[in-house]
């Protein structure tokens, strides 16, 4: 639990708007839910509320974060910071929130509360090499197969396609925020999973997904998207997101296009009828794995799944949940 940050968002709420948080020793019947925040307002009255704490939240949690809202009333999300897109995200999902600077989005139709004026300094830590863009590499390679932890250096590094000196800071880097202990002398096994792959979207939409964006595209006509699985992709060619998805379960008609590529843009436009646009509903990227595919023309499930999650959109998280129920139960 990240006290730190609770301690010192209800300090700066009681400075800002004269509201008083009392954390409450709670036992949830659940691990949905934290813990609860007593509430007392100018006016001597009091909400209890249902909280979850995070450091940071990105797109992915939003769905989530939503579920609990409308299933625990009062519900109060407490975070070290936030980004202000993030801001207005939650607000459009009716997830109230409070951040270490003791800004607060409150609104339980009793009482309603927005105060945003004060800046929140990031904490400046240690980058943790597990979570580079090469390391989230490497961390991959362990979230699609465990054995690869009982594999030397060198089978690690030339399979995740990095230098053979990441290996070691990457599996430190694992061991530091709990998520590695050995089996034996040189074997280890993951722990935390769910919250490693928490922890794995969130780094690589904000250090490797960036990286890997070749550029925006759309159809050339209407007709052309319709037929979108009758394109012809060769080899290093996949569908992500939406459309791997929809090839994955048949329970999502795609209305934003992922394709993963080593194709020029030239070889895009002309093999699979595509033109650039920078607000088109194709997004292409390169490939960032070296694992096998179960299916020629579709990303690894995980690579779809974060794709679904990283959207944010409830709807692709429900397909995101069911393709981890499918596939990636290996994770629970």
């Amino acid at each position: 639990m990240e006290f730190k940050i609770i301690d010192k968002a209800l300090e700066n709420l009681e400075k800002n708007a004269t509201i008083r948080g009392k954390w409450e020793n709670y036992i949830p019947e659940n691990k949905e839910i934290d813990g609860k925040v007593e509430l007392r307002f100018e006016n001597k009255e009091r909400t209890e509320c249902f909280v979850e704490v995070k450091k940071e939240i990105r797109n992915h949690h939003i769905p989530k974060l939503q579920k609990l809202a409308k299933e625990y009333k009062p519900f109060l999300l407490i975070v070290d910071r936030l980004y202000p897109n993030l801001k207005n995200k939650l607000k459009e999902a009716h997830v109230n929130w409070l951040d270490r600077a003791g800004n607060i989005y409150f609104n339980d139709n009793q009482h309603f509360v927005w105060i945003d004026l004060h800046t929140t300094t990031p904490t400046k830590e240690k980058k943790n090499r597990a979570f580079t863009k090469t390391g989230l590499k490497v961390v991959f390679l362990f979230l699609h197969d465990e054995k690869w932890l009982d594999k030397t250096y060198r089978e690690i590094a030339e399979k995740a396609d990095v230098a053979l000196g990441n290996i070691k800071h990457v599996l430190d880097g694992l061991k530091q925020q709990n998520f590695l202990v050995a089996k034996t002398k040189g074997k280890y096994k993951l722990i935390n999973k769910k919250k490693l792959l928490d922890r794995w979207i969130t780094a690589f939409t904000d250090e490797l997904k960036p990286r890997l964006h070749i550029d925006n595209f759309e159809f050339l006509n209407e007709a052309e998207e319709r037929e979108w699985k009758h394109l012809n992709l060769e080899k290093e060619t996949f569908w992500g997101g939406e459309p791997g998805a929809d090839l994955l379960t048949g329970n999502l008609r795609p209305a934003n296009y992922t394709l993963y590529t080593r194709k020029t843009k030239a070889a895009l436009m002309k093999e699979h009828k595509l033109k650039p646009n920078p607000d088109g509903n194709v997004e292409v990227y390169n490939p960032y794995w070296t694992v096998d595919t179960p299916n020629e023309k579709v990303a690894p499930p995980l690579v779809v799944y974060t794709d679904l999650m990283t959207t944010g959109d409830p709807r692709n998280a429900n397909i995101a949940e069911e393709i981890y129920e499918r596939f990636l139960t290996h994770l629970a």
